[in-house]
């Protein structure tokens, strides 16, 4: 499955999007690399939160869109 993230900063207005490929049983990598080990720390932190178990990441289907907040981040994703 095919995650599409947009993290807004909540100070700056700036709009950060990826993907993350993966499934909640296998985990998601952020190309290749397993999103816990992203070296960019804006990204890094969205990740941070999406991981969490009560994450969205865990439970969308395909077709869907969820949200979560982290500290700096609005996060809307989408399940491809």
């Amino acid at each position: 499955m095919i995650i599409k993230v947009k993290a807004t900063n909540k100070k700056s207005g700036e709009v950060i999007s990826y993907d993350l490929e993966g499934d909640a049983a296998s985990g998601f990598l952020y190309e290749g690399t397993h999103m816990q080990e992203v070296a960019d720390n804006k990204i890094r932190e969205v990740n941070n939160t999406l991981i969490l178990m009560d994450s969205p990441i865990y439970t969308i289907k395909s077709g869907e869109t969820a949200e979560a907040e982290a500290m700096s981040f609005d996060i809307e994703i989408t399940a491809e």
